[in-house]
């Protein structure tokens, strides 16, 4: 583990894998609540494509500390290009992200426009059209899904103190423990997903997440890098739809939209297999993605605006 230092004081957990002058450099970013664990899987298949593999907690996650910046979705594109920087200085690139991290790779190519032309491939796994929601369905087992949601939203809103009391008294196995941060040896592997807030204070989660709910569509960004992007989408995921992830796509002209069946929001960890095929296939000078991929899901066409769950 490599540790990399911020201006604001955050310090980011750095797994870097394979050879150090690997041609193609693979990065994988995780999303909102968990860790670098999340691509454990996928590490020593890619290693086998001879690439490098570099993956990180984000900001507040795991190992990673929270720093002083305010948490936004601006600054945790601004940590992953310091990353780049310090990881992966130059030759080109394969990015790869998952829900919070697909949108952070978005806004990556938003603030950094410079690095555009390294981009071989960016595969964006359950992005959303625009900020993500509480409520990502109909009927009524999504209108008490969205209940719970809404609840458990306005208390770490307005009670955050008191959730940050509760946390502390459940046990380390809770995905909600609140406790004092690990302290890393040079060689730890990341922690196991599930510890991905465990010292992250109620109100960061909270500021975090109305950041990322109040995000607009804006996926012009996007289009300058034309069939380099690739995007997956789960047929049963609860929390990002494919409907969502689909009308992103349609936005896209020469994007690539594959929708896994029977792939809920948890796709990287149950289908890891499929998932580094893309990466790497998407990576592969001599063997790019062909064209028996699945076809775009079907998907509204674009519009601009404030997106409506």
């Amino acid at each position: 583990m490599r540790s990399i230092r911020l201006p604001d004081g955050a310090r980011l957990a750095t797994y870097i894998d394979g050879p150090a002058q690997a041609p193609m450099t693979a990065v994988l970013v995780h999303g909102l609540s968990v860790t670098a664990a999340l691509w454990r899987s996928h590490v020593p298949l890619l290693l086998r494509e001879g690439m490098g593999v570099v993956r990180y907690d984000q900001r507040g996650h795991g190992y990673s500390t929270r720093g002083t910046a305010a948490l936004s979705l601006d600054q945790l594109a601004d940590d992953l290009a310091q990353v780049l920087e310090t990881t992966a200085p130059r030759g080109p690139l394969v990015l790869a992200g998952h829900s919070m991290g697909a949108m952070t790779l978005m806004r990556l190519v938003a603030r950094h426009p410079h690095l555009a032309p390294r981009i071989r491939r960016l595969v964006l796994i359950s992005p959303p059209y625009g900020g993500i929601s509480t409520r990502t369905g109909t009927g009524p087992t999504q209108s008490l899904l969205t209940l719970g949601r809404n609840l458990l939203e306005s208390a770490c809103t307005h009670a955050p103190y008191l959730l940050d009391a509760v946390r502390r008294r459940l046990p380390t196995t809770s995905r909600w423990a609140l406790h004092s941060p690990a302290q890393p040896t040079s060689g730890a592997l990341p922690l196991p997903c599930r510890q991905g807030l465990h010292t992250m204070a109620t109100g960061d989660i909270a500021a975090l997440w109305h950041d990322l709910a109040n995000q607009q569509p804006d996926p012009s960004p996007l289009q300058q890098l034309g069939g380099r992007v690739h995007l997956l989408a789960g047929s049963l995921d609860a929390h990002i739809p494919p409907e969502q992830t689909g009308r992103l796509a349609a936005c896209l002209p020469g994007a690539q939209l594959e929708t896994v069946p029977d792939a809920t929001h948890a796709l990287p960890l149950r289908h890891a297999q499929l998932v580094t095929d893309r990466i790497s296939r998407c990576a592969s000078i001599s063997n790019p993605i062909s064209r028996s991929t699945p076809p775009h899901a079907s998907a509204q066409p674009c519009r601009t605006g404030r997106t409506t769950p």
